[in-house]
């Protein structure tokens, strides 16, 4: 039986996200311990809040990791040994760069290889599950993301490899960040090598794409919120304000572009989308074919539900008067080839035949 004491996980000296109030090194879900704002970000990176993340991966205790929304620990504590899944690593099988950055952690010199942009929240839609009502950057907000561009290009301009844009709203619909694309300049980010695109993929037809080449040998993966396996879910239910037939058509024209060689897209499962989790996985292998990873993953109440609201919405409560018919779709659509998922302790054994 594998434990998590046996793995080691690359992301607090990997990945640094930039928030608007706090810092993190993994999934603000995933992590009970966030960073503080400072008066710069290398003084938030090097914090004695990042320090005790580090260090609890290194004595493997994992302390400050939620290990039941956290998939990959999740799935090691369900189903044992998982073998390699990236972030994480067996430790008789570190790769030699992560050595080295443990190293230069212990030196005082680590710096940040992939950096996700979370500083702008403005989006197009109005997902209950994500936030209350539509937020838009005026222009007080656009100067002040660009501004924290600027810093992050001074100070970990040459140390990054990675940019994850964004987390918390649409860089197609963020001007800081549509700006930032639009005039992405290679020679500030010297040894990057690709950016990750995080979005909602309303605006990203091919006219957005062709607005901002500079980025496309870059954008080799991307990560599409979608929610919804139909229409009425969609447009009524997950994406208030967001237009089924645009999407899809995006989805199509995504699909051809040849540099992007992953796409995952994502599904929180809740109330009035868990009977659509095999139409929504179908419908995506249809699109993307080979080159798509598909996740399932249980809602959240990020502030935006009451606790009797969150009940309603969370149908993998077992207490949840659906929660019997959640057990069916989960087991009708996961396992999967080319999907993932937190909803391990949910999928039940397949009966054998003798």
């Amino acid at each position: 039986m594998a434990d998590k004491r046996d793995y080691i996980c690359a992301k607090p000296f990997t990945s640094f996200e930039i928030d608007d109030t706090s810092n993190f090194l993994c999934c603000a879900a995933w992590l009970t311990n966030h960073l503080p704002k400072k008066s710069n970000i290398k003084e938030s990176w090097n914090s004695k809040e990042a320090n005790d993340i580090r260090e609890s991966i290194l004595d493997g205790s994992y302390r400050y990791c939620d290990s039941v929304k956290c998939p990959l620990l999740h799935q090691i504590e369900t189903f044992g040994d998982i073998g390699e899944i990236r972030p994480l690593y067996h430790r008789n099988n570190i790769p030699s760069l992560l050595q080295s950055q443990i190293s230069d952690y212990k030196k005082n010199k680590l710096n940040p290889t992939t950096i996700q942009f979370s500083f702008d929240r403005t989006c197009n839609l109005e997902c209950p599950s994500c936030r209350v009502k539509l937020i838009t950057a005026g222009s007080k907000k656009i100067k002040e993301v660009e501004s924290t561009i600027q810093d992050i290009e001074s100070t970990y301009g040459n140390s990054a490899q990675v940019l994850y844009i964004t987390g918390t709203g649409d860089p197609f619909i963020s001007v800081g960040f549509r700006n930032f694309l639009r005039n992405f300049d290679k020679t500030k980010w010297p040894n990057l090598h690709s950016i990750h695109l995080h979005t909602n993929a309303t605006k990203w037809n091919e006219v957005m794409w062709e607005s901002m080449k500079n980025i496309h040998p870059y954008v080799k993966s991307c990560e599409i919120s979608i929610d919804a396996g139909t229409k009425n879910t969609y447009e009524n239910y997950t994406r208030i304000g967001g237009k089924w037939d645009e999407l899809i058509e995006n989805l199509k024209f995504i699909s051809t572009i040849p540099n992007l060689k992953k796409i995952k897209t994502s599904f929180v499962v809740q109330k009035h989308n868990y009977k659509e989790m095999k139409l929504f996985y179908d419908l995506m292998l249809s699109i993307f074919k080979t080159k798509v990873d598909i996740y399932f993953g249980k809602i959240l109440n990020w502030g935006t539900f009451t606790d009797e609201e969150f009940q309603e919405h969370d149908v993998s409560n077992p207490t949840h008067n659906e929660y019997s018919d959640f057990i069916h779709e989960v087991n009708r659509t996961l396992p999967s080839k080319y999907s993932w998922s937190n909803l391990q302790e949910f999928i039940q054994p397949t009966k054998s035949i003798i």
